[in-house]
């Protein structure tokens, strides 16, 4: 397979960081991302005895705070340089301006001198939104320091395109989140995407779509399953691992 299958952990599962990389190796994923507050040099020594590499640290919030979103930025950047973090994921409560520009780009860059880059999630939940304005992030970051984040949730429900996702630029996409979704019951997209996404295949989304565009166009990245649901969180973490590992596979082989 080409395309490298990793594991985004639920903050909600009740397991250690030492189980959670074996359930995440025993079911067949390379890559492991980790909340920043469970980094430790033992969990850096868990994931090197696993083979299992980090693909992305959870998470830099860019928010309104110039002063705290850096600080959070400089400690993101000391656990990525520990636990030797590829992305680090960056979610978004303000918009593109002339400053918020100047914020990312410092972020990125501080991230930079740790070995990570800044991952750019967009979402219909905040401000930024789609893949075209995702991508105007990326460049105020600095190309060659951020990636797209594309979470086929944000993509589906938000207001991103099939010609988006047919043009993005592959060499500008950190990742891929991957993950389904029955129809929602209700306008309330925080419980929606918190709570009620289920296993590729078992809801509503063209995901053979979704990765076929990619796939034809050469992508060879890493995808990584993150399926938040409040009836699967009660699944051992091992059996749930399984079962996300054996959705997603074959939408990518």
């Amino acid at each position: 397979m080409a395309v490298e299958l990793a594991l985004t952990p639920d903050s909600r599962w009740d397991i250690d960081t030492d189980g959670l990389v074996r359930a995440a190796r025993d079911a067949g994923f390379s890559a492991l991302g980790i909340p920043a507050g469970r980094v430790n040099t033992e969990a850096a020594a868990s994931f090197a005895s696993a083979g299992l590499h980090c693909h992305e640290l959870l998470a830099l919030v860019i928010a309104e705070d110039e002063t705290a979103t850096v600080f959070s930025a400089q400690r993101l950047a000391e656990a990525a340089a520990v636990i030797g973090a590829r992305w680090v994921n960056a979610v978004f409560r303000v918009g593109l301006t002339d400053e918020t520009a100047k914020v990312i780009e410092r972020c990125a860059a501080i991230l930079a001198e740790a070995g990570a880059g800044m991952a750019v999630e967009f979402s219909p939940l905040g401000p930024v939104t789609s893949i075209r304005t995702g991508l105007e992030v990326v460049a105020a970051a600095g190309t060659d320091r951020a990636g797209l984040l594309i979470d086929t949730w944000h993509f589906f429900l938000g207001d991103s395109t099939w010609e988006d996702l047919a043009h993005v630029p592959l060499e500008q996409i950190a990742y891929i989140q991957f993950d389904d979704a029955p129809v929602p019951e209700s306008d309330n997209l925080m419980r929606e995407t918190m709570h009620r996404r289920v296993m590729p295949g078992d809801g509503v989304f063209e995901l053979d779509r979704f990765a076929s565009t990619l796939l034809d166009r050469g992508f060879d990245g890493v995808v990584s399953v993150e399926v938040l649901n409040r009836e699967l969180r009660a699944l051992p973490v091992p059996e749930f691992a399984r079962r996300a590992y054996a959705s997603s596979a074959r939408y990518w082989s």
